[in-house]
């Protein structure tokens, strides 16, 4: 079940990350939530491991209200995970289940890809990708201007 999973996120990763795919990263997939952060990081082989992180970082109308203490989770959380082969890099789908009342907004979403940047490199693993979607739906940032 686990390899269908992980060759279902592979073949959503973008055109100009080709090259890394050939190398078959592992794939972090990550549940965001209300003061809590799941997380199943699944490997080219099928297997898979969980760890999941309760802190403070949330409030009733923002899953993200504490950006710091939210990087740290994530850079905690990634922490628990082996690193990987040669430092290769990894790619990361990031799913807000929280409902919100207006979903997710594109501030939101560069929130999360930033605390996610921020995080990572705080844990010394390298994330090529960032996915955020809202509820299983990918979130795309709306261009203005």
């Amino acid at each position: 079940m686990s390899l269908s999973i992980y060759q279902r996120h592979l073949d959503t990763i973008p055109k100009q990350y080709q090259l890394l795919k050939l190398f078959r990263p592992p794939i972090y997939v990550i549940e965001l939530s209300n003061n809590q952060v799941s997380a199943v990081c699944y490997y080219k082989d099928g297997s898979s491991k969980r760890h999941q992180v309760t802190a403070d970082f949330s409030n009733r109308r923002m899953v993200i209200a504490d950006f710091n203490q939210f990087s740290k989770v994530l850079a905690e959380l990634l922490c628990k995970f082996p690193r990987h082969f040669l430092w290769m890099s990894a790619i990361a789908s990031v799913d807000v289940t929280e409902t919100l009342a207006d979903g997710l907004t594109n501030i939101e979403v560069k929130v999360v890809k930033e605390a996610f940047f921020v995080g990572s490199t705080q844990a010394k693993r390298k994330i090529a990708h960032t996915i955020v979607s809202y509820q299983g739906q990918i979130a795309l940032l709306e261009k203005f201007g």
